[in-house]
């Protein structure tokens, strides 16, 4: 696109490096000589030396086939003088920066598509750093009545494993926040559904009302006290062949774990699947069936499955259907392999626990069988 700027001063000169960057045709009209030479000289931008408000200036720029006019002068007056001009000249779209909200009608009188508001981005934005340290980065909306806003998902926080249908049934989170955007490790961005899982080191781009702004980055940075204490934890903690681990490691395992709900009869994983990851049951229930459809176990609240294949490398003995609607955790092979190797002992000690444990499997019956407790194979 054609673009011709008016004003080389510092917005001036970043709007028309970015657009340069970016491929535009760029002209910048700036009275200052050093100005133009600089801006010539850094950014290789074409420049024109003279007053952006003298109709001889703007023709010499290229006004009359320029597709946009942007006005970043000095003062609104001039800004103003610069819009009137350029709708005589040209059929250029015209914005500018706005410096004094009391220009907005006369702006707008004069045919200005595109305001920008400079103190109520600047205000808007630093109010939201002051009051978010957490968030990232902001931009009002709607005269600063809405935020959008971006925020990195720690590893640390509750809603870290969670999809965003199960973070919007939080009881405290605003209903009218939305989730627009996530943006992952390598800074590919996904339009996020129900579905969406959020996971640690993602940042995630939502859009709320002002006055919600508080509940929903709470909601959001939310973590527990201590995080051995959480619930998942506790379940851990009483798996035999995770006995071995401190509690430090075991709290490195609950951090990569993700939540997941599954509805009634969805499956979870199937017979000859890879076991990439072991689940907890924290609420429902879970069949293990055999091939044919056979009833082999029925895990309960506190449960676990699937932690075989995990450990041994073998493809999944049985399929895993959810009995009941049921939210599982899940912890992966990564995460796990990571806190087992650094310690040699643990390994030793879980194979043996392993040993042991498919040992008592081989003598026991067949039939279907529900589990009593964590221990009951």
């Amino acid at each position: 696109m054609k673009i011709i700027i008016a004003g080389g001063g510092r917005v001036g000169g970043a709007l028309a490096a970015r657009l340069v960057a970016e491929h535009h045709h760029v002209t910048v009209v700036d009275r200052d000589q050093n100005t133009c030479n600089r801006l010539f000289e850094d950014i290789g931008v074409v420049t024109v030396c003279g007053d952006a408000n003298d109709p001889q200036v703007l023709e010499s720029a290229g006004i009359s086939g320029a597709d946009i006019a942007a006005g970043v002068l000095a003062r609104d007056a001039e800004n103003l003088a610069f819009s009137t001009l350029v709708r005589s000249m040209s059929r250029a779209r015209v914005m500018v920066r706005m410096l004094d909200s009391r220009y907005r009608q006369a702006y707008r009188l004069a045919g200005v598509s595109e305001l920008v508001e400079e103190a109520e981005v600047v205000v808007a934005k630093m109010t939201t750093a002051i009051d978010f340290p957490q968030v990232a980065g902001s931009l009002p909306l709607a005269a600063g009545h809405v935020i959008l806003f971006e925020l990195e998902v720690s590893a640390k926080a509750l809603v870290a494993g969670r999809t965003v249908a199960q973070v919007r049934g939080m009881p405290n989170f605003p209903r009218e926040c939305v989730f627009i955007g996530l943006v992952d490790l390598e800074g590919r961005i996904t339009l996020p559904d129900g579905n969406t899982t959020l996971r640690a080191g993602h940042t995630v781009i939502l859009v709320a009302r002002r006055a919600e702004l508080a509940r929903a980055v709470e909601c959001l940075t939310l973590e527990p006290q201590r995080q051995e204490d959480t619930p998942l934890a506790e379940m851990l903690r009483k798996v035999d062949f995770l006995a071995p681990l401190s509690a430090e490691e075991l709290t490195t395992v609950v951090r990569g774990a993700e939540y997941l709900r599954k509805e009634a009869g969805e499956a979870i994983f199937k017979k000859g699947d890879a076991g990439e990851t072991f689940y907890v049951v924290v609420s429902g229930q879970v069949n293990l069936l055999a091939e044919g459809g056979r009833l082999v176990e029925v895990v309960k609240p506190g449960g676990f499955f699937g932690e075989i294949a995990l450990l041994t490398g073998e493809p999944r003995a049985t399929s895993a259907v959810a009995g009941t609607v049921c939210e599982l955790a899940s912890v992966g092979r990564d995460d796990f392999r990571s806190v087992v190797m650094g310690n040699p002992a643990i390994a030793l000690e879980m194979s043996r626990i392993l040993g042991q444990r498919l040992a008592r499997m081989a003598q026991q019956d067949k039939g279907p069988q529900k589990r009593k407790g964590l221990f009951g194979r």
